[in-house]
């Protein structure tokens, strides 16, 4: 069985070759790694092929470029060259756990077929590569109420995104949720009601994970393309699970998560959708932004969306460029985009449309449709509002 692995990368020519050399000395040689540079400027490119000459890995070793388009679609990229039956994104600044890793990985999933994926403690290391500390993950439990938690959690993963993945479920369920959409890998939100995966949690541990001082989460920017997945996670749970006291029980939960007491919380909710939802946006995103993200005009607007709930039919009139139709893994062009005041017209008005309130779009064909549909998704506003054809057409 091939494990096929995945390694974005930006200016980690520092790290890579320390990464590569945790996957080098791997016990079980049955893999192939996949790299794709988002357009790095430092001497990545340079370290990564000397590696790859050096220790004769070009049969194993594929080394991609692309121009700068984030994280997400440099993922998207290196899919396209995998084949192996089990798939596993590496970061060009983690490192594998031990040399087993991988032979203990591969025995697990013959042992159980029924998981989609596996994952594990993390150990989390500095940037000399000290371990410092084992982050414990919470136990997986595949739940219905799980997904009110994950709702009441404004949005954010209550699992990592590290994984040891089966082909099958990664190409069919994950790529589409988490590396285009940029929703937590195991929630399938591609059904009529989203649905969890099958995931195990392993007694060994797979990862070293490098935490920085620069973290990313704490810049403007960084804290834009974060909250875009998990406003999407929190909106599309939205739909199905009301969580009455939205603000009260999400200290209740915080404080027992604090107490690491996760397994035996337990929410109080209904499955139907969540009322005041304008309120429970506007709690998540002032989590993150505070009373300045009115300065945000998507933010805001996205709070008025909810708050305002109109009964109220827009038209798109225009032909969408396909260009422009945004998705999960497009965060940081829609920011740029936005904070440079250069987004296209489509978006322009569907913002200024969403500070009045809507619930229907009309638009004048099935390929406009599906345009539509997207950029909704994107804008997190997709589960109440219905887009239908002209009648007309």
């Amino acid at each position: 069985m091939k494990i096929s692995v995945i390694m974005p990368t930006y200016n980690d020519c520092k790290s890579i070759e320390e990464t590569l050399d945790s996957l080098k000395n791997q016990t079980y040689k049955n893999w192939e790694l996949v790299i794709v540079d988002d357009g790095s400027i430092d001497d990545t490119k340079k370290v990564i092929n000397r590696y790859i000459e050096n220790n004769n890995l070009n049969k194993k070793i594929k080394y991609i470029y692309q121009e700068n388009g984030d994280q997400l679609n440099a993922i998207l990229n290196g899919m396209n060259y995998l084949s192996g039956d089990y798939i596993y994104l590496l970061h060009s600044d983690d490192l594998l756990a031990s040399n087993e890793v991988f032979e203990k990985c591969v025995k697990c999933m013959e042992k159980h077929p029924e998981y989609d994926a596996i994952t594990a403690d993390l150990i989390i290391i500095d940037e000399q590569s000290n371990e410092k500390k084992i982050q414990k993950l919470k136990k997986y439990k595949k739940k219905d109420y799980i997904l009110a938690i994950q709702e009441l959690w404004l949005g954010r993963n209550l699992y990592v995104d590290f994984a040891f993945h089966r082909a099958e479920s990664f190409f069919n369920q994950v790529k589409n949720n988490y590396v285009i959409w940029n929703t937590p890998y195991w929630i399938d939100f591609n059904q009529s009601k989203p649905e969890m995966l099958n995931i195990g949690k392993v007694d060994f541990n797979i990862l070293k994970y490098r935490v920085h001082q620069g973290n990313y989460v704490n810049n403007y920017k960084g804290k834009l393309n974060v909250i875009n997945g998990e406003l999407r996670t929190l909106t599309s749970l939205m739909k199905f699970y009301d969580i009455p006291c939205y603000q009260l029980q999400y200290y209740i939960f915080r404080t027992f998560n604090k107490l690491n007491l996760f397994s035996i919380y337990r929410p109080i909710y209904k499955n139907k959708c969540q009322a005041h939802r304008g309120n429970v946006v506007e709690f998540v995103i002032k989590k993150r932004f505070g009373e300045q993200y009115i300065e945000n005009r998507f933010l805001k607007v996205l709070v008025d969306f909810y708050k305002n709930d109109n009964n109220r039919t827009i038209k798109i009139e225009e032909e969408i460029d396909q260009k422009v139709v945004y998705e999960g893994k497009d965060n940081a062009k829609f920011n740029n985009a936005l904070l440079e005041n250069k987004l296209n017209n489509i978006y322009t008005y569907i913002l200024n449309e969403m500070e009045i309130g809507f619930n229907k779009v009309v638009v004048k064909d099935n390929m406009e449709k599906e345009k539509i549909e997207k950029i909704l998704r994107f804008l997190c506003i997709n589960y109440f509002v219905d887009v239908i054809v002209e009648e007309n057409n």
